[in-house]
Parts: C-alpha cells; structure tokens; sequence
C-alpha cells in the first residue's frame, strides 16, 4: 500500500484504472480506526488533492508537482503530528504554496490568513498582484482588499509605482500580506 506499506491483493484492472489505490486503509478509516479523529479530513483531503487525478483540485496541487511526504502518507504520523502542533480554530496552510506538504513548511493560521496565501493569477497581466491597468485614466492602479473591502490607493504612471504604493501600505499597517516581490506567477 503506498499509504500505510501493507501488502494486499487486488485486481489489476482496478489498480491501473485508479479504482484501487490503497489496502483499504483509505476508506473512510475503517482500517486504522481514525476516521472520528478530528484531523482525517484534512489528511483524507491532502492526500486526495496531491495524488488522485481525478479529484477537482488535482490540477492545483498534485497536477503541480505539489506532493505529501512520505511521513505524512501514513495517517497515524500527520494525526500525531496535528495533535502536538494544533492551533484551536485554525486551518492547515502550507507556508510556501508551491512547497510540498510536510512538518517544515505547514502551519497553523487562520482563514483570512490562508486566504491571502496564494499564487498570482494566470489573469494577472501586471506582473504583480493590486496592480492594474486602468483604461479611463491611462494610468496603473493600486489597491488591495482588507478585511473583504477594496480599498484604492491612487493612479500612477508606472506599474512599480502602484507596485511601491501598494506594498508600502502593507508595511505602513502592518498586514499579514505577501510583498509584490513574494509572488509567483502562475504558469
């Protein structure tokens, strides 16, 4: 099993066509009897992102090359591990969102967090994120979203301007927000 490293038989057809990829240890947790555990969802989930092509969100991650360690494939190790790092409230982030799942680049935050953790867009035509074009004016436009409110920070000449404006107000309030420069454009 490349789960939990137990032997097992089953029917070849079903392991190549996807409908067999476990000793059972993935249903529902029967086998390992931590499926009421509070933390197998996220684990079940992870795991089915990284790995399973057919799952909605494969292209993100799995589709990416974004994979689970080998720790962490066996249930008992990543619930061990929530158990002894869990964050009442929080939500599983990983730090560097091209990174891999593992105990070196996971935390615990909160939601408002999590969500501001992400790559740039394909439609992003700026190059940076809170920069963009705005036809009207011909000029570049700053603005950022704080707290679910869109809040513009002016019209400038240069897109490095709207770029310095908007990471200086980052800095100036002190958000948890990426830098400009800490964004990968998503290929």
């Amino acid at each position: 099993c490349q789960y939990c490293g137990k032997e097992f038989e089953a029917i070849t057809k079903n392991v190549k066509k996807g409908n067999t990829r476990s000793c059972g240890c993935q249903s529902g947790g029967r086998v390992h009897g931590l499926a009421n555990s509070q933390f197998y969802e996220t684990w079940r989930n992870m795991i089915k992102r990284c790995t399973n092509p057919n799952n909605r969100d494969y292209k993100n991650y799995g589709g990416r090359g974004i994979t689970v360690c080998e720790e962490w494939l066996n249930i008992t190790n990543f619930i061990t591990w929530c158990e002894s790092t869990y964050i009442e409230g929080m939500w599983l982030d990983r730090i560097d969102n091209d990174g891999n799942y593992s105990p070196d680049n996971v935390r615990w935050t909160d939601a408002s967090t999590q969500a501001l953790n992400k790559r740039m867009q394909k439609s992003n035509t700026s190059g940076f994120v809170g920069a963009s074009w705005h036809k009207g004016s011909n000029k570049w436009v700053a603005q950022i979203t704080v707290n679910k409110i869109v809040i513009h920070l002016g019209y400038f000449n240069s897109v490095q301007e709207a770029v310095e404006a908007r990471d200086n107000y980052i800095i100036e309030n002190s958000l948890p927000y990426k830098l400009s420069t800490d964004y990968k454009k998503e290929n």
